[in-house]
């Protein structure tokens, strides 16, 4: 596939993804799903997370739900399309 093949799968400029692989911009995360999506991919495999010990679920909910509650509406539906997006390529 080319750069400009990608660049219009994702509706950007073939410009704007150039500096998106040179590192000058950043990828929303809107654009992280849609390459999940395009090279049928889990998320987890873009993005680095580093679990150094052995994951307890139930710890990182009690972390992450009280920083939920902060949330606007319209942030907390963000997260709700991200997680059920996402959802797919953890099986």
């Amino acid at each position: 596939m080319t750069q400009e093949q990608l660049a219009e799968l994702l509706d950007l400029d073939t410009q704007y993804y150039a500096q998106l692989e040179r590192g000058e911009r950043n990828f929303t995360i809107e654009k992280i799903i849609r390459l999940c999506n395009i090279f049928h991919v889990g998320i987890e495999k873009i993005i680095e997370i580093d679990v150094k010990k052995k994951p307890d679920t139930q710890e990182l909910l009690n972390r992450v739900l009280p920083l939920m509650e902060q949330l606007s509406y319209s942030q907390l539906s963000l997260v709700e399309k991200f997680i059920t997006d996402i959802v797919p390529y953890t099986k």
